[in-house]
C-alpha cells in the first residue's frame, strides 16, 4: 500500500536501523541517514505517492519507492541513457527481522507484475552501491541486467517491463 505521512516515523526508523546494520558490515550505504540526511527525500516520496510500505501481520516489514519520472539522482546515475521510458526504484529495504524470507524478491515481483505503469514505460532502472556484493548479486539473481557503474561507485541495473 502507498505510504502515508503517518508512516514517516516508522520508515525513518527502518532506514536508520538498516543503515546502522550496513555500517556494522563495513558498508557506507545509506550513511546519509545516520548523518541526519534523507528525511526530506522520504517525506517527498510519501507526498508524491511514490513510497510504498509492505506490512506483515500489521508490522512494517519493508518499503520501496517507485517513481515513473527521473529525479536529479537518476539523471546523475544514468547520464546519457534514455531515461524517460523508465521507471525508477529507490530505497528498497526489508526490516532485518524479515530478512532471508524472500520478501525483497516478493516486493520486486509484486512491482513488476502487479503495478500498472504509464504507457511508454519500457524498463525498470535502479542503482546500488557497487561495494555491496550481496545486494548486487540479489539484483542479478532477480533478473536485472548489470549496466555498468558510475565514477562515484554505484552499480546500475535495469530490467525490461513486460506489458500484459
Amino acid at each position: 500500500m502507498k505510504a502515508e505521512e503517518k508512516h514517516f516515523a516508522s520508515l525513518m526508523e527502518l532506514f536508520l536501523e538498516t543503515a546502522s546494520w550496513l555500517q556494522s558490515k563495513g558498508l557506507s550505504q545509506w550513511r546519509h541517514f545516520l548523518d541526519g540526511y534523507g528525511r526530506d527525500d522520504v517525506m517527498q516520496s510519501i507526498k508524491n505517492e511514490t513510497a510504498y510500505i509492505i506490512a506483515k501481520d500489521d508490522v512494517l516489514a519493508g518499503t520501496v519507492t517507485i517513481s515513473t519520472s527521473p529525479d536529479d539522482w537518476d539523471k546523475h546515475i544514468w547520464k546519457q541513457s534514455t531515461i524517460t521510458d523508465s521507471v525508477f526504484i529507490h530505497r528498497l529495504v526489508v526490516k532485518r527481522t524479515f530478512s532471508g524470507q524472500g520478501l525483497g524478491r516478493d516486493i520486486l515481483r509484486w512491482m513488476e507484475r502487479e503495478l500498472i505503469f504509464p504507457a511508454g514505460k519500457k524498463q525498470i532502472k535502479l542503482d546500488c552501491v557497487a561495494n555491496n556484493k550481496t545486494l548486487n548479486e540479489f539484483y542479478v539473481h532477480n533478473g536485472y541486467a548489470y549496466m555498468g557503474s558510475t565514477e562515484d561507485g554505484h552499480s546500475k541495473y535495469q530490467k525490461d517491463l513486460h506489458v500484459v
